[in-house]
């Protein structure tokens, strides 16, 4: 396990006890038995929203009871060779990547001491709410995650391998402690590739691409979502939920009716606002900017010179 692998400086520690506390407080209840050497331990904790991601190394070779994880989801992902048994899921061989802990039975897992291993958590409901952002459509019954190759899925491991890695970079870069749209991307990112590339009940839905028939007004009440939250920090999958339809599908109703994204709608709504607030002289340049969403003073002043040919200073002028 490279130093650059975790999420954030792990904090070491000799300590089973206090090893398996901080993973089990965000991820799932376990018990941890040694089977030889004496522990010499890091465990580092990241939160992404409703989603945690926990790296942990034990430095000795341990036996790790995981419960069933019932309404919780959790995916653990080796960083080095791991053995892994769940009764009707895992044979007790060595794992060939990431895998989800089962739902309704134990899952025994033995990681490489020094390598450790990533766990990310979350709700089964957030899982569920993010399959519905996918797919447009509900659920239905809980989603159930299956055995590897039991049903095809629509993107390979390596998509996984990708979103986990460029998690912990991101997360490395950031300190361990992303804010507000950041962590929404990463988080999203991550399930995404976890519902795309891992099997289970709902993989079908996936396949398919006649997503539910886009409501006609469905631009437009997506725009007047758009006006009400514009201040927010606000993604085209916050934005899909609100509507009820898959993010690929708003997406083609957006370029279909208006040639752009909904990211070029929310920029024209918030240059919108804070032109007639500029204007009327309300508040200072920067306390527009930030009352309409921007988080990047330098990049609003560029979007509004290139939308209004001017500068935000010089409508502000003319509005005192």
């Amino acid at each position: 396990m490279h130093g650059s692998d975790t999420p954030v400086p792990a904090r070491r520690s000799d300590e089973l006890a206090e090893l398996r506390e901080r993973v089990q407080r965000v991820t799932v209840v376990h018990e941890i038995g040694v089977r030889r050497g004496r522990p010499d331990g890091a465990v580092a904790v990241a939160e992404l929203g409703a989603t945690n991601v926990a790296f942990v190394r034990y430095g000795a070779e341990v036996t790790v009871d995981a419960f069933p994880t019932r309404t919780r989801f959790a995916l653990t992902v080796p960083l080095g060779p791991m053995r892994v048994r769940a009764r009707g899921l895992y044979d007790g061989g060595v794992a060939a990547g990431a895998f989800v802990l089962s739902g309704d039975r134990h899952t025994v897992m033995e990681p490489d001491p020094h390598a450790g291993a990533l766990v990310v958590s979350t709700g089964s409901a957030r899982i569920e709410d993010h399959l519905r952002t996918l797919t447009g459509r509900e659920p239905g019954p809980a989603v159930r995650f299956l055995p590897a190759g039991a049903v095809p899925t629509p993107a390979p491991p390596s998509l996984l391998d990708e979103a986990w890695r460029t998690t912990c970079r991101v997360l490395r870069d950031s300190g361990g402690r992303p804010a507000g749209m950041l962590a929404r991307v990463l988080e999203e990112q991550l399930l995404t590739a976890v519902l795309l590339s891992l099997p289970h009940t709902a993989s079908g839905a996936l396949h398919d691409d006649r997503t539910r028939a886009a409501p006609a007004d469905l631009v437009d009440r997506a725009l007047a979502w758009l006006e009400e939250h514009h201040a927010e920090p606000v993604t085209v999958g916050g934005l899909a939920r609100a509507t009820g339809v898959s993010t690929r599908r708003l997406q083609e109703e957006f370029r279909r009716r208006r040639g752009s994204g909904p990211a070029a709608a929310l920029r024209e709504i918030r240059l919108a606002r804070a032109r007639r607030a500029l204007a009327a002289g309300e508040a200072p340049v920067a306390e527009v900017a930030h009352a309409c969403g921007f988080g990047h003073l330098g990049r609003f002043a560029h979007d509004y010179r290139v939308r209004y040919g001017e500068l935000p200073s010089q409508t502000a002028h003319r509005g005192r």
